[in-house]
């Protein structure tokens, strides 16, 4: 029986139409939360206000699409109403298929099959490349881009040996390797995250028992980020709801940004045929940016066609102008950025953590990460790892290390075998302990290995060889000017091109790889044009402080944050930088030139709410930045402003165009002051 519809506590403080998706009774419902709207509390007041009309906790379920947001929601939850709320289940997808899987599975005969492992991306990856020397394929293939297509098709619920002919080549080895695949899994006792949520929703759908049980358990259900699910998360919602049919979902079209990785946008634009009928409230009032940052993101998204019309209508004062800077290239755009942070800081204008720098490709991240080095400003990176954390990145800089400080036996041991040449542990114990013995540093065992290992010794050519490649490196960085050259002429000879191109990888994933090779390269030229002195000593050194700054910040929480847009999502900074507004950036090349291999291309719609997403991101202050020249493929390339920056009405932007020559009549008089200090 229904539980009676009242009103109470929880409806105090909300705005009529927060007032009205809290209050609703019985019955589908669709929350169109814009962004900074107050959907968190929208859901939080509805589970208090469902359990203040008497719907037991046990009888709810909130499902969103992270640990970190069910946790929040959760301990919001319990600090409204106390105890009972450890009742309510909130948690995952996948979190809620695992507790289906397990129970079901432990039933009656079954129950040996709840025993099973949870394989994640690097199990699965690791299970792919021990299939690849069984299948003998007559080529190496970028595996993430054939776990995608397997990962898709499981999520369409397509059966190995069932998938649809296709003509690009990733999709046809693909096919081969998901029988494979899931054989290899079943032999190993072992679940993949898809099937976290395809096996119970099979389970719900196939057997009347099983979804009368959880259908039953279940009688609201309250999904976060609707927009994000994808085609078995929809199915599964069908199969609990489906029967009593309180199903409350909370979203935003407009922030609907990872279709690359299954999620369909057209669940919450159909939502309404779908769940027929239903009741629609739309959230629009935003309680985090200021007006103009507002009127640019309403700008942005009205673009887009397939959309929910809706406007975000701003409850604080107009703010700061919206700037867009244009720098000469992509260093003059990372360096100004880095200088303008600094002075923020300098000046006490923001803390660290109140700044953020967004970018659509983590390639820029580099230039950014290098500049904000020199000023000595802390940040933290999220969507990615550090620049600087990079294994080729790493080993390279440890060779630029032993070139300039060979006691260094830290970094001598991390290089002496990469790429693997021969020198095993066996071999770099015997010159540790001679070393030792010795009271000498390691570089002093590895100079005079001759005398250390014996003449058969097979290692002995290999270790020599190493320590010449040292020696030619060290006197190609003497010059300071042309370290670039010098960590060019090691790259080569340490044969690294090959070693990357060999590694059992292609495509995609080679490409990342080399490009932390390439990009320190580009790093390093940066540096000898900006640095007074240059000096390979300098720039270690300004890498190594720059690190023990970041750690005294990592313990207070104080950082610059250095983000992807789509690592962005959900978080929000009084001041942001939106940087590389161009064609080829956002949008991505990726969508304007798909690639068979790359199950990432997205469309247009999807690469302007992604830019949508990093305006709304900004409380007090946006700027936005693009490079007039930027460095592709070694070469500068003229870069036209992103068409999401030219389809702006022009009283939305104030820019300032650094790139350009300066006014003919600013000339004059700068030619005027230099023959007045001349004397005429």
């Amino acid at each position: 029986m229904a539980a009676q519809r009242k009103t109470g506590k929880w409806t105090q403080g909300l705005n009529p139409e927060q007032r009205a998706a809290v209050e609703h009774g019985e019955g589908p419902l669709l929350v169109l939360a814009g962004a900074g709207s107050g959907k968190t509390r929208v859901i939080t007041h509805r589970v208090a206000q469902l359990m203040e009309r008497g719907v037991r906790g046990e009888q709810i379920l909130a499902v969103t699409f992270t640990n970190k947001a069910a946790g929040e929601m959760r301990e919001r939850l319990r600090r409204m109403v106390g105890a009972p709320a450890r009742a309510v289940t909130m948690c995952t997808f996948h979190a809620l298929g695992l507790a289906m899987l397990r129970e079901e599975l432990g039933r009656g005969r079954r129950g040996k099959g709840a025993r099973f492992v949870i394989y994640d991306t690097g199990d699965q990856l690791a299970c792919l490349r021990g299939l690849a020397g069984r299948l003998r394929l007559r080529r190496n293939y970028d595996l993430e881009a054939v776990l995608a297509r397997i990962s898709a098709w499981k999520n369409a619920f397509v059966e190995p040996g069932e998938t649809p002919e296709a003509d690009d080549d990733y999709s046809q080895v693909a096919a081969i390797f998901y029988p494979a695949y899931q054989e290899a899994l079943q032999a190993l006792a072992a679940v993949d995250f898809d099937d976290l949520v395809v096996r119970p929703t099979r389970m719900l759908e196939r057997e009347p028992a099983c979804r009368e049980r959880w259908a039953g358990r279940f009688r609201h259900v309250l999904v976060d980020e609707y927009q994000d699910t994808n085609g078995a998360q929809l199915r599964m919602l069908r199969a609990l709801a489906g029967q009593h049919r309180n199903l409350c979902v909370v979203g935003d079209d407009d922030q609907a940004i990872y279709g690359w990785r299954g999620a369909e946008v057209r669940h919450i634009l159909e939502f309404e045929r779908d769940f027929a009928p239903c009741k629609v409230v739309a959230l629009e009032r935003n309680y985090r940016s200021v007006a103009r940052v507002l009127d640019l993101a309403n700008a942005v998204i009205a673009q887009n066609a397939a959309r929910h019309a809706k406007r975000l209508v701003p409850t604080r004062e107009a703010g700061a102008a919206v700037r867009l800077v244009v720098l000469e290239d992509g260093d003059a755009e990372a360096a100004w950025v880095a200088e303008q942070i600094e002075a923020l800081l300098r000046e006490r204008r923001h803390h660290p953590g109140q700044v953020a720098v967004l970018y659509r490709s983590n390639r820029l991240a580099q230039a950014l990460e290098t500049q904000l080095r020199a000023q000595h400003v802390p940040y933290r990176l999220l969507g990615g790892r550090s620049f600087f954390d990079r294994k080729e990145v790493k080993d390279l800089l440890a060779y630029l290390r032993v070139c300039q400080n060979p006691a260094d036996a830290i970094s001598l041991r991390r290089v002496i075998n990469f790429p693997p040449r021969g020198i095993g542990p066996a071999t770099v114990a015997r010159l540790s302990d001679w070393a030792e013995a010795h009271e000498q540093p390691l570089f002093k065992a590895v100079e005079r290995a001759g005398e250390v290992l014996e003449a058969g010794d097979r290692a002995l050519p290999a270790v020599q060889a190493f320590w010449g490649v040292v020696g030619r490196a060290t006197r190609r960085l003497r010059d300071g000017a042309d370290l670039a050259g010098g960590l060019q002429g090691l790259v080569e000879d340490i044969g690294l091109h090959d070693e990357v191109l060999d590694s059992n990888q292609s495509g995609a994933a080679y490409e990342r790889r080399w490009a932390g090779v390439t990009d320190l390269l580009e790093g390093l030229r940066a540096y000898g044009r900006q640095a007074e002195r240059p000096s390979l000593r300098d720039f270690l050194a300004q890498v190594t402080l720059a690190d023990r700054d970041q750690d005294k910040e990592e313990e207070q929480g104080e950082r610059v944050t250095l983000s992807t847009l789509h690592g962005a999502k959900g978080l929000e900074w009084a001041c942001v930088f939106m940087v590389g507004m161009e064609e080829g950036i956002l949008p991505h090349e990726r969508t304007l030139n798909p690639s068979a291999s790359d199950m990432e291309s997205g469309d247009l719609s999807e690469e302007r709410r992604l830019c949508y997403v990093g305006i709304t991101r900004a409380r007090d202050e946006l700027t936005l930045t693009r490079a007039a020249r930027r460095l592709l493929h070694g070469k500068p390339r003229e870069r036209a402003p992103s068409r999401f920056v030219s389809e702006l009405p022009a009283e939305l932007l104030e820019v300032v165009d650094r790139a350009a020559p300066p006014p003919e009549a600013d000339v004059r008089e700068h030619l005027r002051k230099i023959k007045e200090l001349l004397g005429g």
